[in-house]
């Protein structure tokens, strides 16, 4: 059930009541779903009657261009939408009220759904007031039918100032008798105005926190924006590494314009690091044509664990890749062909560079085997290979082929087949 809503508007000392709420209960969410139903809550407080309160924001993402949450005062079955538009979808549920977040893809805009919306309108223009028909009578949008259902009788539907340049509406569907007065679309004016305030705070925090996972990773980024950002402060983490690389890439590349060389990397990229993730690991590096990844050591497990799931992830690179090798031939085209190097141990794990340039990454000697271990497979006519320490991990038996002189390294390295791959080279 739905919270009850005063009818009556305390215009007495409203703005005071504002400043309080936005200072307190509102400066308290941390994310858009918590400030949405703090906003919705006051406002129903305040005798605003809110039913739906929709913001519409565009984002800084390399997937998502832009995010709607829409806010319900009680649990419902959220409508349709073009999945065509849609990256990721999903419902929260905060005491009565639910809300319903959607991350959109760039043609979200185009779409006909968007095109007869409110927000379409108050893009073109200023902010829009409207009222809503009774169930029987056409609406002017499209939403509206919905919203009459719900006993609604206006909407109000404005843009906000981000000071980061980023599009972003609000809108709100009143169930008040009449609507909303002009005394009461001055207050949400205001209200409007003092929450763009924290909302841009709340986005900023939001983009900072996609940007530093996407470009560091997500256990390094969360790190750095927790203040990990001192040259020097390493920790050390136990985990099994992996580092794998194309073979030939230079000369295979050789020719092609340079927009789709990139492509063909990134379609290779793709290709491993969907199974790495769901393996549970977590790529740190692309240095150049090649990947650099570490299946961190957990309570449950232990290193048995780690090397599990990177074997659990090789599988499937390997079944990934042999599909998007046969897209290729099918086209005429060469397909890849790549080296992965195994290991397990000890690394740090921090910030390195110079004072106006750190770069947050694994440094030991246990990567600099791993990397080595890799420039073995080609030597050894194999794809795959581990060291003795991660063999000894995993089950059934590797295939030992030898000891090897590896670079850096004094006396001979033995080396062996990952289990189930001595039959790929």
């Amino acid at each position: 059930m739905s919270e009850p809503r005063p009818i009556a508007f305390r215009a007495k000392g409203f703005h005071q009541r504002l400043l309080d709420w936005i200072s307190g209960k509102g400066a308290a969410a941390t994310s858009i779903p918590l400030l949405i139903d703090s906003t919705a809550r006051f406002l129903n407080r305040e005798g605003f009657a809110i039913r739906r309160c929709n913001l519409a924001t565009e984002t800084i993402h390399p997937l998502m261009a832009n995010s709607r949450h829409i806010w319900f005062d009680h649990a419902t079955e959220p409508s349709a939408v073009n999945p065509a538009i849609v990256i990721e979808r999903r419902q929260y549920h905060l005491g009565p009220a639910m809300i319903d977040e959607l991350f959109a893809n760039s043609t979200a805009q185009q779409n006909p759904q968007y095109l007869a919306s409110p927000f379409a309108h108050v893009d073109r223009g200023s902010d829009l007031y409207e009222s809503i028909g009774p169930v029987d009578e056409t609406q002017r949008f499209p939403v509206f039918e919905d919203l009459a259902a719900l006993g609604c009788t206006a909407y109000y539907a404005a843009k906000l100032n981000s000071f980061a340049g980023l599009m972003q509406k609000l809108g709100l569907a009143t169930e008040r008798p009449g609507g909303f007065s002009e005394r009461q679309l001055a207050a949400l004016r205001s209200t409007v105005s003092l929450l763009t305030l924290h909302l841009n705070t709340v986005v900023e925090s939001d983009t900072k926190r996609t940007l530093a996972r996407v470009y560091v990773g997500d256990d390094p980024g969360r790190r750095v924006c927790a203040g990990m950002i001192t040259r020097g402060e390493v920790v050390a983490l136990d985990a099994a590494i992996w580092f794998s690389d194309l073979r030939g890439f230079t000369a295979w590349s050789e020719g092609l314009p340079p927009e789709q060389a990139i492509e063909r990397l990134n379609a290779y990229f793709e290709i491993i690091a969907k199974p790495i993730y769901e393996s549970g690991g977590e790529i740190l590096k692309y240095i150049g044509d090649a990947i650099f990844a570490v299946f961190p050591v957990g309570s449950e497990g232990g290193r048995k664990a780690a090397c599990a799931a990177a074997i659990r992830a090789l599988s499937g690179a390997q079944a990934g890749l042999a599909d998007l090798n046969r897209e290729y031939e099918a086209r005429g085209e060469k397909g890849f062909a790549h080296g992965v190097g195994l290991h397990v141990g000890s690394v740090g794990y921090g910030n390195i560079g110079s004072r106006e340039r750190l770069d947050f990454t694994v440094i030991g000697d246990a990567v600099n085997l791993t990397s080595r271990i890799e420039g073995v497979c080609k030597e050894a006519g194999v794809t795959a290979l581990c060291s003795s320490e991660f063999a000894q991990m995993v089950a059934p038996a590797s295939k030992p082929v030898g000891e090897f002189t590896v670079k850096g390294f004094s006396g001979k390295v033995s080396l062996h087949v990952p289990p189930g791959f001595d039959d790929c080279a």
